[in-house]
Parts: C-alpha cells; structure tokens; sequence
C-alpha cells in the first residue's frame, strides 16, 4: 500500500483540524466538588497523569507537586518541568507522529494555545471558577486557562555584598561603571520572556543602552532561574563580584541574603503561565481534577496573600490585583509571543550584540 508523505498527511491533518475546529462546543461550567472529581478520577484508572510543566529550575513547580500528591495520593502525577520550547516541540511531534503522551501542558509559549485550539487539538473544559478567571488570560470556550503569574524585571541582589539603598531605581543606572563585573543576566535571545522584558528597555534607551550593558562584563547565562542561584551560591563566598541582576525570580530554598527591589520608575514583564488538556488524554478525568484543583480556592487562596493570583474575587480580597499597577502589562507578552516575526526579529537584534546563548541546560543542574 502507498505510504503518504509524512509532510502532505501533516498538511492534510491541519486542513482537517482546522474545519472541525470552526465549531465549538458549549461546554458547561464544573459542578462537581474536588472529592467527587477525585472519586472519577480513580475510576477511570489512569496510569499516570503526564504533566508538561514550562520552566528552568524545578522549584517553579516543587510546591504544586506537593500539594497535588497530598491532597490526592491515588493520583500518579508525573509533572515534568523543561523549558516551554522544547515541550511544546515534542508535544507537537507527537501529535504528528500519532503517539501523544501528554494530557495537560501548562506553558510559556503562550502563542501554541490558539494555534493547538485551531487545530482541535485541545479539551475544552470549564472549572467552577471559570467565570471569575481574570479576563483576557482565559479562552471563553474553555479550551486554555491561566494558572500561575510570573513576571521577571525586579532587582535581586546580595545583601550581604550590597545595601539597598545601592540598588538602583532603574534600568539605566546599570550603566555607571560601579556595576561592571557585577551583573548575572539571561541571555535575551535565549528566553521569549527576556526577550520582551529587554525589548521594553529598548524601546525606552535605545539600542545605546543594551550595547553598553552588554560592555559591563555581564555574566550572561541560560534560563531565568540561574542568575538566582548562582547569586545564592556566592552569597557566602568573600571573592564572587556577582552581586545583582533583573532576569529572575524568587525561589524558595536557596540563600536568604538574596533580596528583591522593584524599580518604580520601570515598565517589568508580567504574564500569567497558560494550561490547556489534550483532547488525547486517556485520563480526562484526572486532568480535569488537576485544573480544577490548581485552580481552586483551596490551592489559589493562600497564594493570594503574596500574588495576584488567576482568581479575580482572591485579588479583590487581597489587594494584589495586577491590572491596577501601571508599570506591567500582562497582556502585553501575550501579543509579544503571538507575533513571531517580531520576536524572532528581536531576539536576532540581541544576538548580533552577545552572540548565540552558550552554557548548559539549566534543567540539566538545577
């Protein structure tokens, strides 16, 4: 029999998709409780439940897997943190090859959602707070969701080497010749969301500035989660110079002396990680489990204390509502990752500066 070339059945697929995708189902919202979710879940008994986490270190995700496992230890979760392009690659190989594994992906490359909704690819559905999700971070049809913010563009520094009275206010004062040799930075044409949160810098000084930054003696690294710990590292050791940097984020477990300051007078990049189930999944059931409890009360609710958090009312109650603070723009990465052209074109800008990305896998050491 005649073999089809793997790209014209690609092509024939997406045709395929792509028409059945002009129809969307109108998915009612959740009405069941966890434990009744639960108690489904272990009757389809699915052998694990396959998670493709973005991130660069694995404490972006140590605490969900703990809370998950506790809170429903009949449930084999296997949640596997790499970065968003390199699972959204496989993901997408495996769809074409027939062979899908993963049933939920929870992703920075927000730009996959819609095109894997264009393409039927993905299960709708609908948790009990679904209707108090934040607005323009949810697909109204259920097909993907919001989960967790994440956001780069504060100041982390030493404070054992640094005061904070020392840390700047802005992103031009990197420049003054006190701060060479002192930098930990992400390469920018290494990770989307650096890449935006540079961009915005940019377009504010000029091309000017990141020349001059990159001429500071920078550390330039792989993954947003190594300028954190390689400050905590040095944070005891008298002959590390490192001392500051703005392309990471907290992580719980690592030295006390690494310290936070946000520059007021600066725009910093904000974006709220988005999860979506497979239509694929053999376990429906365990993947809604999944995103109705990571979406929950229970699970967002004390989240709420210290972040905005996916849940409108929990923001309300607490303060922490993003889209009052004027110096971030969620939607703003979304449109940013959406238009490919324009970050390709960026991300080329910063490597005619700095070269290609060098250094390990972060997943690979951390």
């Amino acid at each position: 029999m005649a073999r089809i070339p793997f790209a014209t059945a690609s092509a024939l697929c997406l045709i395929q998709t792509a028409v059945y995708a002009q129809w969307q189902p109108n998915v009612p919202v959740e009405t069941r409780t966890l434990d009744e979710i639960y108690q489904a879940a272990q009757a389809e008994k699915c052998d694990q439940l396959r998670v493709a986490a973005g991130g660069d270190a694995k404490g972006f995700w140590s605490s969900t897997i703990e809370g998950f496992q506790k809170r429903f230890p009949l449930i084999d979760l296997n949640l596997t943190i790499d970065l968003s392009k390199y699972h959204d690659s496989r993901i997408d190989r495996a769809f074409y090859a027939g062979n899908e594994d993963i049933d939920i992906a929870a992703l920075q490359t927000l730009q996959d959602f819609p095109r894997w909704k264009a393409q039927n690819r993905l299960l709708f559905y609908k948790p009990q707070n679904f209707s108090d999700l934040v607005n323009g971070e949810k697909d109204f049809d259920g097909a993907w969701l919001p989960v967790y913010l994440f956001g780069f563009g504060q100041f982390f520094y030493d404070s054992n080497k640094i005061s904070e009275a020392e840390v700047p206010d802005n992103y031009l004062d990197l420049l003054d010749p006190k701060w060479k040799g002192k930098l930990i930075l992400t390469y920018p044409n290494d990770d989307d969301a650096i890449a935006y949160l540079v961009s915005l810098q940019v377009a504010k000084y000029g091309f000017d500035w990141f020349e001059r930054l990159a001429q500071q003696d920078v550390q330039w690294v792989r993954g947003s989660a190594t300028p954190f710990i390689l400050l905590s590292q040095g944070a005891n050791d008298t002959s590390s110079t490192r001392t500051i940097t703005f392309s990471t984020t907290h992580l719980d477990g690592f030295s006390p002396a690494i310290k936070s300051k946000i520059p007021s007078k600066e725009e910093y990049l904000s974006w709220f990680q988005t999860m979506a189930i497979f239509r694929s999944t053999k376990c429906p059931e365990s993947s809604k489990l999944f995103v109705s409890w990571i979406l929950s009360d229970e699970w967002q609710g004390p989240l709420s204390k210290t972040t905005t958090t996916a849940i409108n009312h929990l923001n309300a109650l607490s303060g922490n509502e993003i889209y009052t603070n004027n110096n971030t723009q969620s939607q703003g990465f979304r449109n940013f990752e959406n238009d490919r052209t324009l970050v390709e074109w960026w991300k080329t800008q910063f490597e005619t500066t700095l070269g290609p990305a060098v250094g390990p896998d972060p997943n690979a050491l951390y």
